[in-house]
């Protein structure tokens, strides 16, 4: 599967997943366990959905062009670092709507060369040339980073 699609980082146009419908299918399967949802905010790719289960927190994250969604360990919100985890249990009933992403797939480095104007990028991608200069200005250095990125 083509993760690094057109349009994946936000930055030109793509088709977009919709943030009403993530936020009830999360408040739906899990009631009151969410300590919060985040969407829309400028400069972020991805909403994100905190839960909190019994003393411990996660995030859930959906891409907001294309239905990649990931998890992460609980983190501060203006950290930048997202440590991708695995929680099976949570991804099986979501997987009927969206493509879970694993961690091995997020971490995966990401690799590119430039040249003057010009990015060749070594993963499989179908990304366009903006998206390209935005990746290398913000340095993402993972598939992950690019796919749930903060630019802006």
């Amino acid at each position: 599967m083509l993760i690094l699609r057109y349009g994946v980082t936000g930055f030109g146009p793509a088709p977009s997943v919709s943030k009403t419908e993530f936020r009830d299918r999360c408040y739906s399967m899990f009631h009151k366990k969410i300590f919060k949802f985040i969407g829309g905010e400028t400069g972020k790719s991805f909403y994100e959905c905190i839960i909190k289960d019994k003393d411990d927190k996660f995030h859930i994250l959906l891409n907001a062009q294309y239905p990649f969604l990931a998890f992460t360990a609980h983190r501060k919100l203006d950290i930048l670092y997202l440590p991708f985890i695995e929680i099976p249990e949570i991804a099986k009933p979501l997987s009927q709507y969206y493509e879970i992403l694993s961690p091995a797939q997020l971490n995966e480095p990401f690799i590119y060369t430039k040249k003057g104007r010009k990015i060749r990028v070594k993963n499989k991608n179908k990304l366009h040339h903006e998206e390209l200069q935005q990746i290398a200005y913000w340095e993402s250095e993972t598939v992950g980073e690019v796919v749930f990125n903060f630019y802006d």
